[in-house]
């Protein structure tokens, strides 16, 4: 049994060079495949007849499907071995076989690349990276797999803030895919970079890295776990209070930037909606407490003038705390979101055996100051998810293989 279809190229030896993403020649000839043989027996005569410019020990196969990138194929099986890779492949006659580089072997050239290069070379690499994996999104699973994150973090590390811009958004484009994020989740320097990213003093880099985080707590519940250890890594190294670069940035009262605190609030709320437990909830809390956080949202809550969004989120913050302490003044747990609802129904204390007097609260339960108390005319429902619907991040096919907070 033999399968006879169209074959061609794509010349992408340098990820970072190749200017188009449609395969050679334009024309492409007609090559037999065996059903039976292995793909790997095959390839030579395929590099033959194409007379590709890649190296043969270098090479793949990858389906290209209605002008789409499909499938890389297992060189070692048989087309029988994967037939249901090449449903309904013969049905259109321009669909084809493409020759191409290996991902490892891309992925190699790519970590080489930004390792060895700097000046113009490295900032124009840099720049390339978000296309690169915008374009094929099993490069994305490789990439995280090979060290890749790691690479990133050691070139930003080093970076100005240009460099650092164009790195964020590599990686928001990496985390838009489920591999990704997986990657992400996997390897803790990279959200302790992010974090440590929003002691910035560029505006451009703090909001990035801040958009990232969300996306990061925003995907799944645990993630929000996975911040606290690394707000910890990196502020217990400083000799930091948790949280102290988000609370440098709150108490920065004569540049306040509004969207940047809702950015900042909106990733607290977040990160404590996460959190399992009473116990870490609390630890999180009293850091914030005795940095100041309750003198901060009663500046802000009580100035004329403050936006809506960034008063909804302390309420929520303060709604969330009165409950966690055992009170139901002030604003109603009613309005706030499902989600926020469900946590708090299911938060488990650690400390079971005290009962519901001796049990850990707030440091400030016992003041009665919460500025949850002032009046607030909060005249039109806001939004509680600070990212508009025109956000990047989320401009993105549904696909299973992106991320679902991203869709």
């Amino acid at each position: 049994m033999a399968l006879t279809c169209r074959v061609q190229y794509l010349n992408d030896i340098d990820p970072f060079a190749y200017t188009t993403n449609f395969p050679e020649p334009p024309r492409p000839p007609v090559h037999t495949f065996s059903c039976s043989l292995p793909l790997i027996n095959q390839i030579a005569a395929v590099h033959r007849l194409l007379r590709a410019p890649h190296r043969l020990d270098d090479t793949a196969l990858q389906l290209y499907k209605e002008g789409d990138y499909g499938s890389y194929l297992d060189l070692d099986a048989s087309i029988n071995e994967q037939q249901e890779e090449f449903e309904n492949f013969q049905a259109n006659r321009k669909n084809s076989i493409v020759l191409r580089t290996q991902l490892s072997v891309r992925v190699h050239t790519i970590i080489e690349k930004l390792m060895s290069s700097e000046g113009r070379e490295l900032r124009r690499a840099l720049f390339s990276l978000k296309q690169i994996f915008q374009e094929d999104k099993d490069l994305v699973h490789e990439f995280v797999q090979n060290d890749g994150l790691a690479c990133l973090i050691k070139v930003g590390s080093d970076a100005d803030q240009n460099y650092q811009n164009y790195i964020l958004r590599a990686l928001g484009q990496v985390m838009l895919y489920v591999d990704g994020m997986n990657g992400v989740m996997e390897h803790s320097p990279t959200v302790q970079w992010l974090y440590t990213l929003v002691a910035s003093k560029f505006r451009l880099v703090v909001k990035t890295a801040l958009k990232l985080l969300l996306v990061f707590v925003e995907y799944v519940e645990t993630n929000s776990v996975l911040l606290v250890k690394a707000i910890q890594s990196v502020d217990s190294t400083q000799g930091n209070a948790l949280w102290s670069n988000v609370m440098r940035l709150m108490k920065e009262y004569d540049a306040a930037d509004t969207e940047l605190l809702i950015y900042a609030t909106s990733l607290i709320n977040k990160t404590l909606n996460g959190l399992p437990d009473q116990d870490t909830y609390y630890d999180q809390v009293d850091a914030l407490e005795e940095q100041g956080f309750e003198n901060i949202i009663r500046r802000y809550m009580s100035k004329q003038g403050t936006d809506l969004d960034l008063l909804r989120q302390f309420q929520i913050y303060e709604a969330v705390l009165q409950h966690e302490d055992g009170e139901q003044k002030g604003a109603p747990l009613k309005q706030l979101d499902e989600t926020i609802r469900k946590t708090l129904r299911h938060r488990k204390c650690l400390t079971t055996t005290l009962n519901p007097i001796e049990r850990r609260k707030s440091r400030r339960h016992s003041t009665g100051t919460s500025p949850l108390h002032l009046t607030l005319n909060l005249s039109r429902a806001v939004d509680l998810d600070p990212d508009s619907q025109t956000d990047e991040y989320h401009n993105v096919p549904d696909d299973l293989s992106v991320t679902p907070a991203l869709r």
